[in-house]
């Protein structure tokens, strides 16, 4: 069925009253053929008019004429009898007449009639016509409008019955085709319903639906409250529901069977499906087999908004197998466990918040009733409002209605309640969620909201769990109800969630103290310096940065009886802000959780009983010990952070701690020991003594034998490592670094099966290590830089999963062959005085980065060839350093600056250079031989071809990419192949004698950096050069780039390209000026003493074919993938009139360059002469006006060929 032709409507669609209305021949087939196509019509909720119930005389009413103006579609059925009737024919008329003006649909069918009678007014039609004829003679006129009407709608492309087998096909066939032309005049336009951005997210449910496909599916649409998953799920169901035989929308389920019972909601949802024929009802269980047979014969559309119990899914729906192929079932949801509960886990779409763009549109359509709020202040004040909701539509839609009409200091005064009362609408849909949340679960998320957001979702569950709470499973339910995020292992959450969390707990009660939590500084300064009690009181977090001073009654916390959590903090700061100038007597016994920044006393009071103290936290304290007598048991201690308590010098025995696993001694510079009076197998895992500069002792007796990281980091005056370390099987990390009295590593060492990582940096005492180091099976990072060992041990090879080795700054270190070290990526043996590098070198096939930085080597194997993963060498300051090898392809950086005694690079080196990605930074190499290299960069940027449709933006007049590849070289010289330069001073500028229309331009640029003494304060960061090309109509193009590799007194190269979306931009002038570019992101041009810059127009992308992949690779070549690249724009393009066209461009022969074609037909010409001339002459006689005059004509040919290649390699062949 082809569609029908309209004109675009000039009158809203969507104001019309009826979606059809139907013309027709009563007498032929109301009983038939008409009343199936109306109540199918009926079924698919398309609401069609047909005028049997008017009262029909001869004239047609003006009723009628009204309803099919009010009609979306016509649809005008032809059968035999239709032209004999008047009225029908004045129906017609009109409907003609509304399809010219208003852009009606007009739809015919011709049943049991051939079309051709109508069109052509034969037949029974034709028959019609003359009898109207005869009774209306004196109005002829009218019967001429029937007629042109008659052959106007035959001429609509429509169904004849007579070419579809049965009726039924048919009527289907016209509802369809109805439903799809109904659902393209209402677009989805956010200005009907105030809907923004909801087109994308409708997209990505209906690539979910998959409709294509025969199985049947459930998808489920997630989000938090407010968030729009209704409104999609309504906008998806609109837009698919003609697609199915039956539909059916089930809004806010969960408070429909607040109502009703689940068997009433049933039975309405199958007689919707069903059209009224489930005769069933009320069956609590089993469906009869009568139902279960009629739906698994329909496809069916079921959505059902907002459900939060999967048991409420099972009873409304049953098994999914019960549907027809090719069903859907979209289910709403706040909870994402319902959702996977049912099976539709890999068909979730979580409905995501607002960009800052759409929330403030759709804010504008409610405020001022207008896409855009006004510039100025009032566009500030709406972005305030866009912060507040934070891209959630309700609470956008609920402001934007609240504040329309309302004067600038209405705004204000709402914005500024808004800060500390959270508008009633908005929370009581929010509100929801929590609710139906359990004890333990509203007591995580009010945690949350008043103390954790933002805060690492480890730490928070640790946290909760000391406080009793069942965080894991307490988190994931939050989780699936939207009520809080996990981002970046961070627990996050809404600010309007956040806002309601505080917002319930306020609502507690009017006095802050019998609240159940306290945030709020000022709240908590009244009520801890009045010695007021706070019997409510479950947890406090203390921002003490927001207070003056304060000092405390030593009974300041005798009524906090429900106190479980206590954190005090100032952030930033190590001042002292909290004073006990009397002491502390008490601290609550129910406290899990103790946090206290600077805490001022030298002991934890007497009387404080912390059985229940699972975390202890007391940063830069002025602690001595915990408890001045005996220290009691803490036998739920887990966490214990003391770091940085400067005067504790003594800390209980672990014997006290049966659960500690973490221990937290860092920057406890004054403690001596850690004592044990037995041998005990302690819990802890992880154990920072770091920057204990006092601790001389750690004690054999105390097995960490569940031990993951052990730090000694700093512990300059510790001697000896436990005998028994080798007893702390599950040690992954072991920092030794600075611990410079330490001589030797026990032997043991080698049992830690499980080590990781070893570091020995600074411990310059130590005098090597264990030769069967090779034992330690699991270590993949050894660094020992700076440390007194001399050699590495042969075991070493042993090491498989040896992945990072750092031996820096050990000078004479003997290197043993290096061999079966297969997952060694990273190697660095920087500033060791090697005199040779272990030949084996290229066995390391996993190496990426290797550092031989300020050694005295003279040459590389040949075999780091054969590193084929290499990527980073750095050679800076090997003065012995001769010659360079072939070096692997893969490099991307070589860094061999102040390499004085390098004087030549392979010729390997060259070609890989040519036909690589690399950074080169050969500053200060005085002694190289450059001309191959300088020759080499000529020809790689002639070789390089354009960038891949991928990388560019279509969107911008061009794209600019910055190659990151750069060269430094030690010379004082621009390039002589450079085509514009400046020996004395930092700027270009230059004008092209024919103006160069390309869609494609390489530059090589140059520049001497060169600053004065008094530069010295300032720290450069790059060369920059931003330059300016001018079209021949006057626009502008502004380009920047820059180069992050120089040195004083050496050139620096690198390369841009520009890739043109056209070439109706002609380049007439060019300018260029280089900078030095410093930290602060200032541009100063004196210390540029030389620059230059090449430029190449490559026109023979598009035309030369031949060499086609060869430009690929040299596309490849330069790493587009890695270049900094950006879209440009012409300023004050003047359009296309201004330009010349490229067609035209013939038509210009002052604009007319010589080009490579012309000196190609001269030679070609030239040569023929000759040939010719040699042919015709006698070779019997000798001429020498001849011969002298053909060698002339040799001579001029090879003068023109030398040209001709100068300019291909100058870039300017064509």
């Amino acid at each position: 069925m082809a569609s029908s032709s309209s004109s675009s409507s000039s009158i809203n669609p969507q104001w019309k009253k009826y979606d059809a209305f139907i013309s027709f021949r009563g007498a032929d087939i109301r009983k038939g053929f008409l009343s199936h196509l109306y109540e199918a019509l009926s079924r698919k909720q398309i609401c069609a008019f047909k005028d049997d119930k008017l009262d029909r005389g001869q004239e047609i009413s003006p009723a009628l004429l009204k309803t099919i103006e009010n009609s979306r579609v016509s649809i005008v059925i032809f059968s035999e009898n239709y032209a004999y009737s008047q009225w029908c024919l004045d129906e017609l008329v009109k409907i003609l007449e509304c399809q010219e003006t208003t852009g009606q649909i007009v739809l015919p069918v011709f049943y049991q009639v051939d079309p051709s009678d109508v069109q052509d007014l034969t037949g029974r039609f034709g028959d019609a016509l003359a009898q109207h004829k005869k009774n209306f003679r004196d109005c002829l006129e009218k019967v001429e409008s029937w007629s042109c009407a008659l052959k106007g709608t035959a001429n609509i492309s429509g169904w004849d019955s007579r070419n579809i087998e049965s009726e039924s096909k048919l009527i289907e066939e016209i509802v369809n085709d109805i439903g799809k032309k109904l659902n393209h005049l209402f677009p989805s336009v956010y200005d009907e319903d105030g809907f923004v951005g909801i087109d994308s997210r409708v997209k990505e449910v209906e690539s979910l639906l998959c409709l294509e496909s025969e199985d049947v599916r459930v998808i489920g649409i997630w989000g938090m409250g407010g968030i729009g998953k209704t409104t999609i799920a309504d906008r998806v169901f609109n837009g698919i529901a003609n697609k199915f035989e039956s539909q059916c929308f089930i809004a806010n389920v969960r408070e429909e069977l607040e109502k009703r019972t689940p068997i009433q909601l049933r039975d309405e949802i199958l007689g919707k499906i069903l059209e009224g024929q489930n005769f069933y009802v009320g069956t609590p269980y089993t469906l009869h087999p009568f139902i279960k047979r009629n739906l698994h014969n329909r496809r069916v559309l079921i959505v059902l908004d907002d459900v939060d119990d999967y048991l409420h899914l099972r009873d409304l729906l049953g098994g999914w197998n019960l549907y027809g192929p090719g069903s859907r079932i979209i289910v709403t949801s706040r909870d994402k466990q319902v959702l996977e509960i049912v099976d539709c886990k890999k068909y979730i779409y979580k409905v995501e918040e607002l960009n800052d763009c759409e929330s403030l549109q759709l804010f504008s359509l409610h405020a001022f009733k207008q896409p855009h709020p006004a510039e100025g202040y009032m566009k500030q004040l709406s972005e305030r409002v866009i912060s507040y909701t934070q891209g959630v539509p309700l609470a956008v839609k609920v402001l934007g209605c609240n504040l329309y009409g309302k004067s600038v200091t209405e705004w204000e005064s709402e914005l500024k309640k808004l800060e500390t009362i959270p508008n009633k609408k908005i929370q009581g849909i929010l509100r929801r969620s929590y609710d139906e949340l359990d004890d333990n679960e509203r007591s995580i998320f009010l945690d949350i909201a008043c103390f954790f957001k933002g805060e690492d979702k480890e730490r928070v569950k640790n946290i909760l769990d000391c406080c009793g709470f069942s965080a894991e499973s307490g988190i994931r339910s939050l989780l699936d109800k939207s009520l809080v995020t996990i981002s970046e292992k961070k627990v996050g959450m809404h600010d309007l969630l956040q806002q309601m969390g505080k917002d319930i707990v306020c609502k507690e009660n009017k006095v802050p103290r019998k609240r159940s939590r306290l945030w709020d500084a000022q709240d908590i300064y009244y009520i801890l310096t009045k010695e007021k009690g706070a019997e409510s009181v479950e947890a406090i977090s203390f921002d003490m940065s927001k207070i003056k001073n304060m000092e405390l009654c030593p009974s300041a916390f005798e009524k906090f009886y429900k106190l479980r959590l206590l954190k005090f903090y100032n952030p930033g700061s190590e001042e002292i802000k909290l004073h006990l100038p009397k002491g502390l007597k008490f601290l609550p016994n129910e406290l899990r959780f103790l946090y206290w920044d600077q805490y001022p006393l030298k002991y934890l009071p007497s009387k404080f009983c912390p059985e229940n103290l699972v975390e202890l936290h007391m940063q830069s304290s002025q602690l001595k010990q915990l408890w001045n007598e005996d220290a009691p048991c803490l036998e739920n201690l887990k966490f214990m952070d003391l770091s940085n308590s400067k005067q504790l010098i003594k800390i209980p025995d672990p014997l006290k701690f049966p659960k500690l696993e973490i221990v937290i001694l860092r920057g406890c510079t004054s403690l001596v020991e850690v004592s044990s009076s037995t041998k005990y197998h302690s819990k802890i895992i992880d154990l920072n003594l770091g920057n204990c500069r006092k601790l001389c002792h750690f004690p054999s007796c105390i097995y960490l034998t569940n031990g993951v990281s052990l730090s000694f980091y700093g512990c300059s005056k510790l001697a000896h490592l436990p005998s028994g370390l080798g007893e702390f099987r599950c040690v992954e990390y072991l920092n030794l670094i600075g611990c410079t009295k330490l001589a030797s590593l026990p032997n043991s060492i080698c049992n830690l099966k499980s080590l990781k990582r070893l570091d020995i940096s600074h411990c310059v005492n130590l005098d090597g290590l264990p030769e069967n180091l090779g034992d330690l099976e699991s270590l993949e990072n050894l660094i020992a830089t700076r440390s007194g060992i001399k050699k590495l041990p042969a075991s070493v090879n042993q090491l498989k999963e040896l992945k990072i080795l750092i031996c820096d700054e050990i000078d004479g270190l003997l290197l043993p062959p290096l061999t079966g070290l297969a997952c060694l990526y990273y190697l660095s043996l920087q500033d060791c005085g090697i005199s040779e590098i272990p030949s084996n070198l290229g066995s390391l096939g996993s190496l990426i980065y290797l550092v031989l930085s300020g050694n005295n080597f003279k040459s590389i194997p040949t075999s780091i060839k054969q590193c084929s993963e290499l990527k980073t060498l750095m050679l800076s300051n090997c003065k012995r350093l001769q010659f360079l090898p072939e070096l692997p392809s893969a490099l991307e950086w070589v860094d061999a600056e102040n390499c004085t005694s390098l004087e030549f690079v392979s010729s390997t080196f060259i070609q890989g250079y040519m036909n690589s990605y690399l950074d080169l930074d050969l500053s200060k190499c005085i002694n190289l031989d450059q001309s191959s290299l300088m020759d080499c960069l000529l020809l790689k940027l002639q070789s390089m071809g354009p960038p891949e449709d991928q990388y560019l933006d279509k969107e911008a007049d061009a794209t600019k990419f910055d190659c990151l590849e750069c060269l430094c070289i030690a010379r004082s010289e621009v390039p002589k192949w450079m085509m514009y330069k400046n020996d004395n001073g930092s700027s270009l500028s230059f004008s092209l004698t024919t103006p160069h229309a390309t869609d494609f331009i390489k530059i090589a640029f140059c520049a001497l950096f060169a600053p004065k003494v008094n530069d010295s304060r300032n720290l450069f960061m790059a060369i920059s050069c931003k330059y300016r090309f001018i079209t021949e109509s006057g626009d502008s193009l502004d380009v920047n780039s820059s180069c992050s590799k120089f040195n004083i007194n050496d050139i620096s190269l690198w390369y841009s390209t520009i890739h043109f979306n056209s070439k109706k931009f002609r380049i007439r002038e060019a300018s260029f000026q280089f900078y030095g570019r410093t930290d602060q992101r200032e541009f100063i041009s004196e210390v540029i003493h030389k620059c230059g810059v090449h430029l190449l127009f490559d026109h023979n992308l598009e035309d030369d074919d031949d060499d086609g992949n060869d430009r690929k690779r040299l596309s490849a070549m330069v790493g587009y993938e890695r270049a900094d690249d950006e879209g440009l724009f012409f300023t004050h393009f003047s359009g296309m009139s201004d330009q010349v066209p490229e067609d035209d461009y013939e038509q210009y022969p002052e604009r007319h360059e010589f080009k490579g074609f012309d000196l190609n037909f001269a030679l070609s010409f030239l040569f023929t002469l000759v040939i010719c001339l040699a042919a015709n002459s006698d070779q019997t006689k000798a001429q020498p006006t001849r011969m002298i005059f053909a060698l002339m004509l040799i001579y001029v040919c090879l003068k023109l060929l030398s040209f001709n290649s100068s300019l291909s390699l100058h870039g300017m062949r064509n």
